[in-house]
């Protein structure tokens, strides 16, 4: 257990709730097997050390039997604890970048892109780095692929873990706030408009196939904290 900080921090941002629902079905992009997530991690961080082996742990997801088919060697899901599935807050960070760029959000405000990478927060339950999914009609889906090996062509199996229709996450999102004149600026039209993307163009894996497509439930201001 952590100890509580002395210095608060809310009143230097604006914060927003967010609820989204999925429309179809969410994908897991997390390998579920052991030698597969070494490789993962190991592209991630370009190292092959104590530090990789401890992050191929903490992505490692419980694995059964299945893990022995062949076809897990091609299986991708979500990472989990004992409240369930859950993604990183890192994800949902990474998808508002990516729309802030198409929408030309960092380039038409200079600075704008720094306090996507600095000030702009995203934050799960309790704060923290997790956003756990309320999960419906949870499944796994299997089809062949196509790969490329030193060989010649191969064939496979990919299987992927998703939560259906309904599922539903919540987080917050905090953002240096800043005067509304400013080209730096990002406020709530800023972040409506990411959203409003965001929704269309997914999250999670297999967004080309169509996957990872929610509507906003709901979006508010939280109010600014009292200082003293």
């Amino acid at each position: 257990m952590t100890t509580a900080s002395v210095i608060d921090s809310a009143h230097l941002y604006d914060s927003y709730c967010v609820s989204i629902e999925v429309r179809d079905r969410l994908d897991g992009g997390v390998p579920r097997d052991p030698e597969l997530i070494q490789k993962w991690v190991e592209s991630k961080t370009g190292h092959a050390d104590e530090q990789t082996q401890a992050q191929i742990e903490d992505h490692m997801p419980d694995v059964d039997a299945a893990t022995e088919d062949v076809a897990s060697k091609m299986w991708c899901g979500f990472k989990r604890d004992d409240q369930g599935p859950f993604i990183e807050t890192r994800q949902v960070k990474a998808m508002f970048r990516e729309c802030a760029t198409v929408l030309g959000i960092t380039s038409k405000k200079r600075g704008s892109r720094q306090i996507l990478q600095h000030a702009f927060e995203i934050k799960g339950d309790g704060g923290g780095p997790k956003i756990h999914i309320t999960a419906k009609d949870e499944g796994t889906d299997e089809g062949p692929i196509h790969i490329m090996t030193p060989k010649g062509p191969r064939s496979a199996i990919k299987r992927t873990d998703y939560v259906g229709p309904g599922s539903t996450l919540f987080f917050e999102i905090w953002v240096l706030s800043t005067a509304p004149q400013e080209k730096r600026h990002l406020g709530e039209s800023d972040i409506r408009r990411m959203l409003g993307m965001a929704q269309e163009n997914g999250l999670g894996a297999n967004r080309s196939q169509g996957s990872g497509k929610f509507n906003v439930t709901n979006f508010s201001m939280q109010p600014a904290p009292k200082t003293s």
